[in-house]
């Protein structure tokens, strides 16, 4: 009897030990969906390859071509177009033919606006609900619709209260101020359709040299840029507005503007983990859902070379392109499983030396997600520059030199997060007056004059 009943327990624990195998095996080969909703893997699944394309770009609507601009020419200024070319351009403050034509056409997933696109507040609204209300009617997924508002010299929006720099707020040493600030800012772009803010910045201003960041950052101590930082980020998701924080893996301790050039920042590891790491692994910690990246060279973190394909020169490899610092240092070490987003790619320390395709390719191999900026649109013959990115792309996943699972990986996080903050289940309309008056009286609220003039 005792035999027997031995038996009985070797033969379950021998069942046991199998199924648990058997488990472990099913969990190992399913770890990259594990994280997602089986309803956001069903939206995945039944997506095209160019539906998928759309959902990595975020574009801009900045400006329009003012030789294809219809209506009143108000303010004109030039821009260099991708030729280095420079034309005459006017702010486009309501959707044109070709913002349609590659919203629709190209399945575009997330579009950020600028100053120039928000100056009227009636147009601004109109644009935003025409493009989710387009977006649904064409059987894509609702939009995420971004902007840079930081506070201080980075702001977008001027109908309403503007509050003081980072700096500004963190010198008080009261971060319920930098919630408080979340809380007020996310209100202010829920008026206008937009759902997630390029915001907090997670810089340590350590380099007083530094001519992009400055007064952007909360302070000199990343403790401090930490704390506050964590602290604007809850409120922005207090209100359902995605926060991101910025720009990893650190833009303080440059002296270039990565928007002219290729910052370069010669720092060890061991001295990047003490400084610049800090306030994102505070941030990663509270759960924030999207990182945006830093076109700097840092060899400290990174020293593999790429080939530009623009000038044909091998250079250390961006952070922005960079897998060593996006999935195997952010994503493996400090255990980050949101959204990567890059920093604009047209800004010159990326389009001076790469071609769009190979810009967002490499970008996608790193390990991001979302590709801002990838192509400026600016007049009708752009359509033809995305129609070439989206075919090299396509070519790129046939060859193997993308991977599919990479790119649907990155779709993945995207409709994750778009579910997270209700923006699949929200209900959209084409902007009416009643709305127009709604975010007027939102825009007007005396307490964001209030917390502005407790500044001064």
């Amino acid at each position: 009897m005792k035999r027997h009943f031995k038996y009985i327990n070797q033969l379950f624990f021998t069942v046991l030990t199998f199924s648990i195998l058997l488990f472990s095996c099913k969990s190992t080969a399913h770890s990259s969906n594990s994280s997602f909703d089986d309803d956001v893997i069903q939206i995945v699944e039944t997506m095209t390859v160019r539906q998928k394309i759309g959902q990595v770009l975020m574009m801009n609507f900045r400006y329009c071509k003012a030789s294809e601009y219809n209506g009143k020419k108000i303010s004109i200024t030039d821009f260099e177009d991708a030729s280095g070319k420079i034309v005459k351009v006017v702010p486009l403050t309501a959707l044109n033919q070709t913002a349609i034509k590659v919203l629709k056409e190209y399945h575009i997933g997330n579009v950020i606006l600028f100053a120039e696109n928000l100056t009227d507040t009636a147009k601004a609204v109109t644009m935003t609900s025409q493009i989710q209300t387009m977006a649904k009617a064409n059987s894509d997924l609702p939009l995420i619709i971004s902007v840079d508002q930081e506070g201080g010299r980075v702001n977008r929006i001027f109908q309403t209260a503007t509050f003081p720099p980072a700096k500004t707020i963190g010198a008080t040493a009261k971060p319920n101020l930098a919630f408080t600030e979340g809380q007020y800012m996310a209100e202010q772009l829920k008026a206008f359709g937009i759902n997630l803010n390029f915001a907090p910045v997670c810089d340590v201003d350590s380099n007083p040299k530094n001519p992009i960041i400055g007064d952007r950052s909360f302070s000199r101590d990343p403790q401090t840029a930490g704390i506050f930082a964590v602290e604007m980020q809850k409120g922005l998701k207090s209100k359902k507005v995605i926060p991101s924080a910025k720009h990893f893996p650190g833009h303080g301790d440059t002296d270039v503007d990565s928007h002219v050039g290729l910052p370069l920042v010669n720092r060890k590891k061991s001295d990047w983990l003490n400084l610049e790491a800090v306030p994102f692994k505070m941030n990663i910690e509270e759960g924030i859902p999207v990182i945006m990246t830093a076109h700097i060279q840092y060899p400290g973190l990174d020293s593999s070379k790429v080939t530009a394909d623009k000038t044909g020169k091998s250079i250390t490899r961006p952070a922005t392109l960079s897998k060593k610092i996006l999935t195997n240092i952010l994503r493996g070490e400090l255990g980050y499983n949101g959204v990567i987003c890059t920093d604009a790619m047209d800004m010159k320390a990326i389009s001076k030396n790469f071609s769009e395709s190979q810009a967002v390719i490499e970008a996608l191999n790193a390990g991001a997600d979302i590709i801002c900026n990838p192509i400026s649109i600016i007049e009708k013959k752009d359509i033809d520059r995305i129609e070439k990115m989206y075919s090299e792309i396509e070519a790129s996943l046939k060859s193997g030199k993308l991977s599919k699972s990479r790119l649907d990986n990155a779709v993945l996080r995207i409709v994750q997060l778009k579910k997270d903050y209700g923006i699949l289940d929200a209900e959209y309309h084409l902007a009416t007056e009643k709305d127009f008056k709604r975010a007027r009286i939102i825009l007007n609220n005396p307490k964001y004059y209030s917390f502005r003039d407790s500044f001064k």
